[in-house]
């Protein structure tokens, strides 16, 4: 186990305007983390399950429901994205665990963002 901070580059974004997202990890890590962002009002596990493939239960329309957002890693601790969201409302971005293996519940990180 170990520790993971989210941060954005805009405390309240607005729809269709890029904003910076910061990820780090307590440790180095030796594979990618993944990023999916959540619609407003979307199952969470539906959006995960079909992002990642990693579950046959799972039913969600990419990228109305939610999507990945691509992650570039600039330290072995630390990856950066730039996200844009398509529309307003609550979204949730999610960090699924297990890291290459799939994922579980609960997801070790969640943050809601609120977008204008």
């Amino acid at each position: 186990k170990f520790r993971l901070s989210l941060s954005l580059g805009a405390s309240s974004p607005q729809a269709g305007r890029p904003i910076t997202v910061v990820l780090r990890s307590g440790i180095d890590l030796d594979w990618d983390l993944e990023l999916i962002a959540v619609a407003p009002g979307k199952s969470w596990y539906d959006v995960v399950g079909v992002v990642t493939g990693d579950s046959v239960l799972a039913e969600a329309r990419i990228p109305r429901d939610g999507f990945a957002v691509p992650l570039v890693r600039v330290a072995p601790n630390r990856w950066r994205a730039f996200v844009s969201f398509p529309r307003a409302g609550r979204w949730r971005l999610i960090v699924p665990n297990w890291g290459p293996e799939g994922f579980a519940i609960p997801p070790p990180l969640t943050r809601y963002v609120v977008v204008r």
